[in-house]
């Protein structure tokens, strides 16, 4: 079976509602994310997100926050 390429870049504004759902479906907190979009990377294939983690940016210091990755292409390193 062959695998399909990810990208990972900088998250797009019309990727909001996408981002906020994986998040949901990992059971993690929503509140907060679009105001730290610029600060967030997205995982995609075929352009659907697949992954996220964001920074909340605080001065020299950060937060690590919004970590997710979809279910069924967890573990595979």
């Amino acid at each position: 079976m062959t695998r399909k390429a990810m990208f990972i870049g900088r998250a797009r504004p019309e990727e909001l509602p996408d981002i906020l759902a994986l998040l949901e479906r990992c059971n993690l907190v929503t509140t907060g994310l679009a105001d730290h979009l610029k600060a967030t990377l997205v995982a995609r294939i075929d352009d659907r997100v697949v992954g996220s983690a964001a920074l909340e940016l605080y001065g020299s210091t950060a937060l690590l926050r919004s970590v997710a990755v979809e279910e069924a292409l967890r573990g595979r390193g």
